[in-house]
């Protein structure tokens, strides 16, 4: 498959958050920001275990929303059996439940591209 772009948005209590995943032919880069702002934030890897149907995964930069982030990657390395990166940048946002936000929003960029 040739080099794709896609993007989703969604909207919790008047804010706006996008992702933008970059397809590559052997990889895919995640980017979950609000809308608006396209910053590199809290960055995991993850791959898929060739011995397990689980995903090895890691972070690599950062210390905001760790768990959700190596959550995501593993989500998309296993949706594409691929290497993933995903960053999540969300300024500091209260109220909300972000990890249940950001996985509604990362499943509908899935079931876009399945």
């Amino acid at each position: 498959m040739s080099n794709a772009t896609f993007n989703e948005e969604l909207e919790e209590k008047g804010v706006q958050f996008s992702a933008t995943l970059l397809k590559l032919e052997n990889s895919v880069i995640v980017f979950f920001n609000k809308k608006g702002s396209f910053k590199l934030g809290t960055l995991a890897i993850a791959m898929p275990n060739s011995l397990t149907s689980t995903y090895l995964s890691s972070i690599l930069l950062g210390d905001r929303n760790t768990g959700i982030t190596k959550i995501l990657a593993g989500r998309f390395s296993n949706a594409f059996s691929c290497i993933s990166l995903v960053s999540t940048h969300l300024d500091d946002i209260r109220g909300m439940d972000i990890g249940s936000l950001l996985l509604k929003l990362a499943q509908k960029l899935i079931d876009k591209l399945s």
